[in-house]
């Protein structure tokens, strides 16, 4: 039972047999979401049109399923021959099914409206929820971030309240995603995510009950065990009753 929590699960790819097993397993525990991507050892990249089908084909109950679109590693910075790719992955993970995309695009330091608001109109143009990943904290002004990709209609920000690559989690980021929350108003849905951990998840849950947010959280390693199979013993204490 989720009681109410939004937890989104990220998941890499992998072994196909793993993925539809962790699809699944999450499903049916009361995940609402999923965030698929490959690679995440260079941080997240596209997954493959087989993985994003298994899951899809794995998926129970009213979940949904998110594709990460980052053609390559490194910054976020998209060049056109990149933003060209993106705009042909959205496509084709909408052509698939997919319920959502996961991407972001900074140029200098800020948000790179051009290349956002032309991806967003072709996520939207196949009816994808549309979620700007952490590319956000890696920018100079969030705050005038967040009022931006309010006013494209973004879905959702992946945030951790903490400075992209500085080797501080979101718990360190608190103060910062409780001043997200309170600017956002609900017009935007906040992500909390990077080293979220069993233990101190609860913080996560009782910011968004102090904002009555709109607001989830997103875990990954600490519901998967050494093999990468999903934990239903994890999963069950990140939505126990309070």
């Amino acid at each position: 039972m989720s009681n109410g929590k939004i937890l989104e699960v990220c998941l890499n790819e992998g072994d196909l047999k793993q993925l539809a097993n962790n699809v699944f397993t999450s499903s049916n525990l009361g995940v609402k979401r999923f965030e698929l991507c490959s690679n995440l050892h260079l941080g997240g990249l596209t997954p493959s049109i087989s993985a994003i089908e298994c899951a899809l084909k794995s998926l129970t109950r009213n979940t949904e399923l998110l594709v990460m679109i980052r053609p390559e590693a490194g910054n976020f910075t998209v060049s056109t021959e990149c933003h060209k790719l993106m705009e042909k992955q959205i496509k084709l993970a909408a052509n698939v099914g997919a319920h959502g995309v996961v991407f972001g695009a900074v140029k200098q330091g800020k948000l790179d409206i051009e290349v956002t608001r032309s991806l967003l109109a072709t996520a939207k143009h196949y009816g994808l929820i549309v979620t700007f990943h952490r590319a956000f904290d890696s920018l100079t002004n969030p705050l005038c971030a967040l009022d931006k990709l309010i006013s494209l209609g973004v879905d959702r920000i992946l945030t951790a309240g903490t400075p992209w690559q500085s080797g501080q989690s979101a718990v360190d980021g608190l103060n910062q995603l409780n001043t997200y929350l309170a600017h956002s108003a609900n017009q935007i849905e906040i992500v909390m995510g990077g080293g979220v951990t069993l233990e101190n998840t609860e913080a996560f849950w009782q910011l968004i009950r102090n904002h009555s947010a709109n607001a989830s959280v997103h875990v990954h390693s600490c519901v998967h065990n050494a093999q990468g199979a999903i934990s239903a013993e994890a999963i069950n204490k990140l939505l126990s009753k309070d």
